[in-house]
């Protein structure tokens, strides 16, 4: 196979993640939707590495460096990487921004009912089971820290980071890991 055809399938799985989250969409909860979201990025990016080593060997393309293997089985698994970062953003800030903003409105609410009187707070408080040493700020500091740290959390900068930090590492181990397979047990520069 030609190396444009490993590319494509970073695109076509990229693809698969929409026509997958559409249609869990209905009858699975948000979180759960987050979740298996994930699990189909990690699972194309072991499908993406299992592919590109299964083409290497067949289609004797090796470099016969370790470093040069390492290089030609990322590429793709990269590129699915920063593909599934931005589909995540894609999803949860354009597509199904409807569901994110009330994931944050129900969050804003929650802090505001613990916070709507001193009474609530200090029943907040006492739920919390904290230690001694540990006690929480006074109720407007509560109230502003956490108010500002759920539109942080659920921004689509922080979406973007997060989810490229852990693509592009779960992207290097995986191309590491395989590499460190073709060639220790399979013997792929002997071939």
């Amino acid at each position: 196979m030609r190396k444009s055809s490993l590319m494509g399938v970073p695109l076509l799985l990229a693809a698969g993640y929409f026509a997958f989250k559409w249609a869990l969409a209905g009858p699975v909860n948000a979180e759960r939707l987050v979740a298996l979201g994930g699990m189909y990025h990690w699972s194309a990016l072991t499908l993406l590495a299992v592919l590109g080593s299964f083409w290497m060997v067949r289609g004797r393309t090796s470099t016969r460096s370790f470093w040069g293997d390492f290089k030609q089985l990322t590429k793709p698994l990269v590129l699915y990487a920063l593909l599934a970062a931005a589909s995540v953003w894609m999803w949860n800030h354009v597509v199904d921004r409807s569901s994110t903003e009330l994931r944050k409105a129900l969050r804003l609410a929650q802090i505001e009912e613990n916070t709507s009187s001193e009474e609530a707070y200090a029943a907040f408080v006492a739920s919390q089971n904290m230690d001694e040493g540990h006690a929480l700020p006074d109720r407007d500091t509560y109230r502003e820290q956490a108010t500002s740290q759920i539109h942080w959390m659920l921004s689509g900068g922080v979406t973007v980071v997060l989810s490229l930090l852990t693509y592009l590492f779960a992207a290097v181990i995986l191309g590491l890991c395989a590499t460190v397979l073709l060639h220790q047990i399979w013997g792929l520069s002997t071939l």
